[in-house]
């Protein structure tokens, strides 16, 4: 669609009309390519997006979430669907900051990672983004703010990847690859905060590619 039929489609949209929600369940950072989704699955997410679910490019943004709406999860949502390697050497100058970041992920694993998934692109993918959603984690877990929070279980820190390439299933589902700062899938399934939720549940979706920690 050329960019003034855009613009024409903006003004002219009839918005629908709902209760604005009086609070959110949690606040998503997650990968661009997902707000569609993410809006039309959890309503009530207070959304927070940029390609590679970063979150110190949006630290404030974050703060403002849990502050202002007491919101018990943040959940960093990454996808498959997203390929890092290409994003990382991506050439623009303006950017440098936020490829800084993620560079600086990218370049301390990729030689531990290429020998052990170097004949599958989808698993080296995958593992790649479950160590960026890793380092955003522990970021978030070094700033007294949040980490208190979460000692004092009023806040869960997770993260989740949206399977679209068939990597750790046959279909389109979102795994629980982090909780907390544990990577260990068998010690996030026998969490005693996670035992709500059904075992065979857990046991289906919490599920790492990379588990050499």
């Amino acid at each position: 669609m050329r960019g003034v039929k855009v613009i024409e489609k903006l003004l002219t949209k009839n918005c629908v009309s709902r209760e604005k929600p009086s609070t959110y369940d949690c606040c998503v950072i997650c990968s661009s390519s997902m707000v569609w989704r993410i809006s039309q699955l959890f309503p009530e997410s207070y959304i927070i997006s940029n390609t590679a679910c970063q979150v110190l490019p949006n630290i404030a943004s974050v703060f403002f979430a849990v502050k202002n709406f007491e919101i018990p999860l943040i959940a960093i949502v990454g996808t498959t669907a997203i390929n890092i390697e290409k994003f990382v050497n991506l050439n623009f100058q303006p950017a440098e900051i936020e490829f800084k970041l993620l560079k600086k992920v990218y370049e301390n694993n990729i030689e531990v990672l290429l020998p052990l998934y170097e004949e599958n692109e989808k698993q080296l993918n995958a593992a790649l983004m479950e160590i960026n959603i890793d380092t955003q984690i522990d970021n978030l877990l070094s700033i007294p703010e949040f980490e208190n929070l979460v000692s004092e279980g009023k806040l869960y820190i997770c993260g989740f990847i949206l399977d679209e390439s068939a990597v750790y299933g046959d279909k389109i589902n979102f795994y629980l690859i982090n909780f907390n700062g544990l990577k260990d899938p068998d010690e996030v399934r026998n969490h005693d905060l996670l035992e709500e939720i059904p075992e065979a549940i857990r046991k289906q979706k919490v599920k790492r590619i990379h588990v050499q920690f």
